[in-house]
């Protein structure tokens, strides 16, 4: 994030921050009630109390405008799935001299954004995940959702999109991640009483999904190896339909 300004990389440190903290709230519970309910109330029962006990006019006024600053972060957290991308120049990437990883080689990433089975989806933060492209040239995200169970994304040259780097906002500090995004056809709205469709008759399915998700390593030679994988099979495809 060097290239940003001063303030900028503040504000977005501090989005991630602020990711993380709501998203935790949203998930943990103390003496079986949500955190976030307790952050949500406490603060206007203390309001009441205060306006009760009239309490002098600045402090209430500073209990408004926290409780409007806490239910605003709620909400805009939630709106986002507790995340934002910011993009980057891919030009570093794009000079890399590396090849394509060789079909069926698995990687190790952390994956963020909706993945699915064919009966449900979920949107998941920072899960371990296996990338790797089959010899037919489908690109697979296998996303371990809990300990043995794995929801999935597909995508090929043609549903591709966009594939670009960027900074993830989420945790401590933001993190260095591709953004791949590309068109799906596949979890609970794509499927006809739990099974998919697999009879190439595909007209009554809705049309296809928008859909981005985030793959995030420490390791910066797997980020440039899945972003050679991925451009460099999206290139032969265009190629071949130009011929």
């Amino acid at each position: 994030m060097e290239s940003l300004s001063l303030p900028q990389r503040l504000y977005y440190r501090y989005l991630s921050r602020a990711y993380a903290f709501m998203f935790a709230l949203s998930r943990r519970s103390f003496l079986g009630i949500r955190l976030v309910a307790l952050v949500r109330w406490l603060p206007i029962l203390l309001l009441l109390w205060g306006w009760l006990r009239r309490w002098p006019g600045p402090v209430l006024i500073a209990l408004v405008l926290l409780i409007i600053w806490i239910n605003y972060s709620l909400w805009r957290a939630k709106r986002d799935n507790y995340n934002r991308f910011v993009p980057v120049a891919s030009s570093l990437l794009e000079a890399a001299d590396l090849e394509p990883l060789p079909p069926n080689q698995k990687v190790t990433v952390q994956a963020t954004g909706l993945f699915s089975v064919s009966g449900r989806e979920d949107v998941l933060l920072l899960r371990p995940a296996d990338y790797w492209r089959v010899p037919l040239g489908e690109h697979v995200i296998m996303v371990e959702e809990k300990p043995g169970k794995y929801l999935y994304q597909f995508f090929s040259a043609r549903s591709l999109q966009n594939v670009q780097p960027g900074w993830l906002l989420f945790g401590p500090q933001p993190i260095d991640c591709l953004a791949v995004t590309f068109l799906a056809r596949w979890g609970p709205e794509y499927t006809r009483f739990g099974q998919i469709y697999e009879d190439g008759n595909d007209s009554d399915l809705p049309p296809p999904k928008r859909i981005t998700i985030y793959l995030s390593t420490a390791d910066p030679d797997i980020k440039r190896a899945v972003w050679q994988t991925i451009v460099s099979e999206a290139r032969r495809s265009r190629l071949g339909d130009a011929a």
